[in-house]
């Protein structure tokens, strides 16, 4: 079973199995006081649009990007577009850097990240239809925590976009649940 929470207090009683990820987020946000911020490419802004969709979510939730061309990424986000032709677009690095911009853009403490080939056209040998790779980043002044996760997904374009999104909310819990740049020793 999962529990949200810290072992400073009493919020580590509440049990999150029962919630939605993005609820599970939203928990966790307000207790740690944290903002959390979406860069997205091929979840075309359902990342944000899943955090949105909880009551109080501007709270925590600053906004999000959606740059699905290689030059918005660069411009709006701050993805060099050197970085972009050396690892290609759809790559660790760029979902790195795209979750790192996005904190930084938005001064937010999360940034999260996708970028990737929903389907049914755009791929290549080296990345197929359903490659997409997710960032997030705890931008903290202690020091950034960073994880990220390759997808490797087999459905339609609308399957792999809500697959990819939930993946990313997971992954933010992920990173909230197991790293606290302030707290670690």
């Amino acid at each position: 079973m999962l529990t949200g929470g810290c072992p400073l207090c009493t919020c580590h009683d509440v049990i999150m199995d029962e919630l939605k990820p993005e609820e599970q987020i939203s928990k966790i946000l307000r207790h740690k006081g944290l903002s959390i911020a979406t860069a997205e490419s091929c979840t075309v802004g359902s990342i944000c649009a899943q955090i949105g969709c909880v009551a109080g979510a501007s709270d925590y939730l600053q906004g999000g990007i959606i740059a699905y061309q290689a030059e918005l990424k660069d411009e709006l986000l701050g993805v060099p577009l050197s970085l972009i032709e050396k690892h290609h677009v759809v790559s660790r690095e760029v979902a790195e850097a795209m979750a790192m911009g996005v904190s930084e853009r938005l001064h937010t403490d999360i940034g999260i990240a996708s970028t990737g080939i929903a389907g049914p056209t755009g791929d290549d040998p080296m990345r197929p239809v359903g490659t997409v790779w997710l960032a997030a980043v705890w931008h903290h002044p202690e020091g950034d925590q960073i994880r990220y996760k390759q997808l490797h997904l087999v459905g339609s374009r609308t399957e792999n976009i809500a697959k990819a999104a939930e993946e990313a909310l997971y992954l933010v819990i992920d990173l909230l649940q197991s790293s606290d740049p302030s707290t670690e020793q």
